[in-house]
């Protein structure tokens, strides 16, 4: 089977996705795609790592943990596990000349960091003992944001979290907490703790193997009992490349780290005063709990390229699965697009060990598919605002303007001044308006009430430069649609829309200097809370055709006090965080929370109880953005029923993508949305489907449940049974039939919920997202003959009327080629006799281009690499001989493709390209009977595709499309 691999221009869409022999997943190809100068990668091998291994291997028992266990590095059959998974690893770096290697993993993956040359890549791509061949990346953390928020909200009440924990001096005892981010500031009063001994250790965490690595500022004496063990990791990033103000240890260069840190395990009630505004008392979600710092994400000179390096991050995972954590905090970016990548099978193996991961969803939103670390296996976190910062601003004429503001201090009445009509001397008045630096005349602002635009610089920035004018506060305006954002700013300051902002300017305007002013600290408006906050990264996600719904629940991440590095943060120990990054931890403090009062529980049962418990948000975001909606850490511990998954139906789901990992568990590949997962979301709903999904009673009595549904309007749906019975630990199965009707939004996701409740007040409820489609229709058909017909067999998804279009046939002449094999440099193309080349030129509005090779010999492997000008826009490169591209509405320009013999059976490769550019006009020899269908939802229908006159000397080649329907079918005719 062919593999299409693609390293492409936003442009450039890609059909007729296949897998290789290996069963590498489309992106792992991309590896090819990079020169010959060394360059890091990593490389995932297909034995399950020691987290994962059930056994099977002669002499070599299982190490995966027990329920309820922590994974144990130190026992014999783990260590001889590792030792054998080594000695494998060294074969395969044998086979490609023993590069350099930057970590070996052996617990989370099964795998290496090496520097490797493109040939090297290529060669390990098409090795059967090969799972993955990533390129090394660096990815941010999921940078902290200051917008509109919330305070940490308050989980000591009668009926939250802690008291039913046993207090919260419980609240996550003898629970390990791992924190993959920036280190730690572990002097900040929220992470603060006595001397720690190793029997303490022991007593305390048994079984726990981290370690006080030291460093920069940082000695084995430095953890504490709060921060009981960290590590850093810099071989990826580079020791070089980390700013001289960061620290080679575990010691926190920027305060992100500090900040998730304290906010998922942190002491409980610590004072927080900013700048002398007093902020209330503070606590972490399991304040009982210990924390385990894995340092991989690094502050370089030029800000623009701090980050987390791949390689660090995926040891840092490595090391704290082989640690002993029962919780990790992933508050870092990730892949958008595939299961398949090495951080997230890392996390599957991990949730394999019994280690549940919360990951953020990003920063990405508003827009559709912004969502980051999109597997089942993880918990993926979005962001919702809380009690929100407000303050505003009166005007001389009376009118007053609520936005967003931190402040405590209310000013005024003052002067009000457009900072655009107070330039210093010699600043433009677009300069002075935004408030640059020594912008602002201090004679004309001295002691006013400053607006200032924002945009350009910071916002934060702009009331220093108030501050230092002589303002007395500020007033931020949007000049376009667009949050307002309560940050901590050197003079009290309110952020107004910019509807506010032009009624604000247009009052200075008519009143000159006799505009006067007066901030309120004390304004308040109805901003309607808890909702999804604006930058949360929302679905829908692409992975798994829609069947996988992410984020999976979205918790308090604006405006979140918190403790940070005094190093990064001008001496304070505390400020106001927000972001996805701030949102992640809550969650995993309270499943620090979770575990330490149910041992038993899986990851996957934990993820249950936290989404099937969320309370509703403020707004009309569907699941596709809020996921399940806010956490509600006062319900989490008593969820009634919950779903569980685990390697099994995980790995199912991966053969179903494509990716095999090779003697594992499971059966066969699964359809995602057959996953017993709390969530229900079918991508592709054409006619019917039915979805099934296992509940499990964690409570003390046998209830009787019964359902209801909401929402998902023009669907059609059926529970069977609609009641459950179920006994303590018992587990119970149900069905849900869905059928789109006529007035279904077809090609758009619909949304709604389930819910099981029963007589004692356990609700379970799973959000819903279903997609129906107007038909399902095979990607490719093909024909034969000069003249003739192929029929085309589908699937409809509606009852009525499909109509279908043609657009082809386009004829083209193989032309043979004879290639010795030789080496490829991407980022240096040339042509040699291994490597020939040829152009094409794609005019405006093309529909399609397709490009193919087809080699004799079974043994030979020929890749192809597309140009457009200089750039490489996709690569196809699966290890056999025949290789095929199609770009959809490709870009205009010229194309230049080089097709390389990178191995022949015999001393040459001989081989056919053939390339085919769709104009868009339609040559009119491709005719449909009939064009217009009769169609039955969930019944099968065919049209008839004719040809004729065709030339024997070319191959043809065009499409079908179907009104409403984003699928084309494929045609491809070879007369004989």
């Amino acid at each position: 089977m062919k593999r299409l691999v693609c390293a492409f221009a936003a442009a450039l869409t890609l059909a007729g996705v296949g897998v290789g022999t290996t069963g590498l997943p489309a992106q792992a190809s991309r590896t090819v795609s990079r020169s010959e100068t060394a360059g890091v990668y990593l490389v995932v091998l297909r034995h399950a790592p020691a987290a994962s291994y059930a056994g099977g291997i002669a002499g070599y028992p299982a190490t995966t943990p027990a329920p309820g266990r922590r994974f144990d590095a130190e026992r014999p059959a783990a260590s001889m596990y590792r030792s054998y998974l080594l000695r494998q690893q060294a074969r395969v770096l044998a086979r490609v000349g023993d590069p350099l290697v930057l970590y070996s993993y052996t617990t989370a993956l099964d795998g290496f960091a090496a520097q490797l040359t493109a040939s090297q890549v290529k060669t390990l791509t098409t090795m059967d003992d090969v799972l993955l061949v990533q390129p090394d990346s660096v990815v941010k953390v999921d940078n902290a944001l200051s917008v509109p928020g919330s305070r940490v909200p308050d989980v000591d009440t009668p009926v939250g979290l802690w008291r039913q924990a046993g207090g919260a001096d419980k609240a996550g005892r003898g629970v390990v907490v791992g924190v993959i981010d920036t280190g730690v500031s572990p002097e900040n009063p929220s992470l603060a703790g006595i001397p720690l001994s190793s029997s303490t250790l022991d007593q305390s965490y048994p079984g726990f193997s981290g370690t006080c690595q030291g460093g920069v500022s940082w000695t084995p004496a430095t953890c504490t009992s709060k921060v009981i063990a960290a590590r850093y990791f810099v071989r990826g990033f580079g020791r070089a490349n980390a700013a001289a103000s960061d620290y080679l240890s575990p010691r926190d260069g920027s305060g992100h780290g500090t900040s998730v840190a304290a906010i998922a395990a942190g002491n409980r009630g610590v004072d927080a005063r900013i700048a002398g505004q007093d902020f209330g008392h503070i606590s972490g979600m399991a304040p009982a709990a210990g924390l385990s710092i894995y340092k991989a994400c690094w502050s370089a000179p030029d800000p623009a390229r701090d980050g987390c390096d791949t390689a660090d991050t995926v040891k840092a995972i490595d090391q704290a699965v082989t640690d002993g954590v029962d919780v990790i905090n992933y508050s870092i970016g990730g892949t958008r697009s595939s299961l398949g990548d090495a951080v997230e099978l890392a996390f599957l193996n991990a949730a394999a060990a019994h280690v549940f991961v919360a990951t953020s969803a990003g920063n990405g939103g508003p827009h559709d598919g912004s969502v980051q670390h999109p597997s089942p296996w993880v918990t993926t976190v979005g962001a919702n605002t809380h009690d929100v910062f407000q303050g505003g601003l009166r005007l001389g004429d009376g009118r007053t303007f609520v936005g967003a503001m931190l402040s405590d201090r209310s000013v005024g009445p003052a002067r009000l001044v457009f900072a655009g009509a107070a330039p210093a001397h010699g600043v433009s008045p677009r300069r002075a308006a935004l408030c640059y630096p020594h912008s602002l005349d201090a004679q004309r602002v001295d002691g006013a009430i400053v607006v200032c635009n924002r945009g350009v610089t910071s916002r934060v920035s702009k009331s220093a430069t108030v501050d230092q004018s002589g303002g007395s506060a500020m007033v931020l305006v949007n000049t376009q649609p667009d949050s307002v954002d309560a940050d901590l700013h050197a003079v009290p300051t309110v952020h107004l829309d910019e509807t506010a902002g032009n009624a604000v300017k247009a009052y200075i305007a008519r009143q000159g200097s006799s505009a006067v002013g007066t901030i309120l600290a004390n304004a308040r408006n109805a901003t309607p809370v808890p909702a999804v906050a604006r930058f949360s990264g929302r679905g829908p996600s692409s992975v798994a055709g829609g069947d996988l719904l992410k984020p999976d629940l979205t918790a308090t991440g604006v405006a979140v006090v918190s403790a940070v590095a005094p190093a990064s943060s001008s001496g304070q120990l505390w400020d106001v965080e927000s972001g996805t990054s701030v949102a992640t931890p809550h969650v995993a403090g309270v499943a620090a929370v979770v575990r330490a009062a149910n041992l038993s529980w899986t990851p996957a049962e934990v993820k249950s109880a936290m989404m099937t418990t969320a309370a509703r948000l403020q707004g009309s975001n569907g699941p596709e953005t809020r996921g399940a909606g806010e956490l509600d850490s006062g319900s989490v511990l008593r969820p009634g029923l919950v779903y569980d998954a685990g390697l099994t139906g995980w790995a199912d789901v991966l053969r179903g993508e494509g990716l095999d990992l090779g003697g594992r568990p499971g059966t066969a590949a699964a359809d995602a949305s057959q996953l017993n997962q709390p969530s229900i979301s079918v991508g592709d709903l054409v006619g019917r489907a039915t979805v099934r999904r296992t509940v499990t009673n964690v409570g003390s009595a046998t209830m009787t449940y019964t359902v209801t549904t909401r929402g998902l309007r023009g669907i059609s749906r059926s529970i069977t049974p609609d009641s459950l019975t179920v006994a303590p630990g018992r587990s119970a199965s149900f069905t849900v039939a869905l059928t789109a009707t006529r007035n279904a939004a077809y090609g758009r996701f619909v949304t709604g919920s389930l819910t099981w409740r029963d007589a004692t007040g356990h609700t379970v409820s799973s959000p819903v997202a279903v997609r129906p489609e107007l038909a399902s229709v095979p990607a490719e058909v093909t024909g034969s003959g000069r003249a003739g017909s192929t029929v085309v067999d589908a699937l409809a998804g509606v009852t009525g009327t499909l109509r279908a279009t043609t657009s082809g046939l386009v004829g083209a002449s193989p032309l043979p080629l004879s290639l010795r094999p030789t080496g490829f440099d991407p980022q240096h193309p040339t042509t040699s006799p291994g490597t020939a080349m040829e152009t094409l030129t794609v005019r405006a509005g093309s529909r399609a281009a397709r490009f193919q090779v087809s080699s004799r010999q079974p043994g030979d492997d020929v890749d192809l690499y597309v140009y457009r000008g200089d750039r490489l826009v996709a690569s196809a490169t699966d290890g056999s001989g025949d290789e095929t591209l199609t770009l959809t509405a490709p870009s205009a320009g010229r194309y230049r493709i080089y097709v390389n013999a990178n191995r022949a059976a015999a001393a040459t490769a001989h081989t056919t390209f053939t390339s085919w550019v769709l104009p868009r006009a339609d040559q009119g020899n491709l005719t449909l009977i009939p064009s217009a269908l009769g169609v039955s939802g969930g019944e099968r229908f065919a049209v008839r595709a004719h040809w004729s006159g065709l030339s024997r000397a070319r191959r043809w080649w065009g499409y079908i499309a179907y009104r409403g329907l984003p699928s084309v079918t494929y045609v491809t005719i070879t007369p004989r």
